[in-house]
């Protein structure tokens, strides 16, 4: 599974928040946000989508998808074995957190005997 380095996600992170900041306070200060209500949303959506972007780097780089996996399938109970998450094939999946939807890459693996593909644990 390809990661970013520490040191990308803190650039990618820092560039989000720079844009953010601009979405919010713009050229004069104001961005043309008058009223409370208006300011509330703006700082909220704003806030979500870094929350999100967080939460999506954080998921996508769980060390479980990084060593050989071998688990049993849940359907017909034979071993499924990949020396390492990169043979396993890669889907997206989606998870809806209290900000919203995020999606992120996840190995899957598919029994040899019965042919269901399954998500492993974690």
């Amino acid at each position: 599974m390809a990661t970013d380095s520490l040191g990308q996600k803190r650039a990618e992170f820092l560039a989000l928040a720079g844009t953010a900041f601009n979405q919010m306070f713009g050229s004069d200060g104001q961005n043309g946000l008058v009223t409370f209500g208006q300011r509330e949303q703006r700082a909220c959506e704003l806030t979500d989508e870094m929350a999100r972007w967080l939460m999506a780097k954080h998921v996508g780089q769980d060390p479980s998808g990084e060593t050989a996996m071998q688990r049993d399938c849940p359907i017909c109970g034979e071993p499924v074995h990949y020396d390492s998450a990169q043979q396993a094939q890669q889907q997206v999946r989606e998870l809806m957190t209290r900000r919203g939807k995020i999606e992120y890459r996840r190995a899957v693996m598919q029994c040899p005997r019965c042919r269901k593909i399954f998500f492993p644990p974690g």
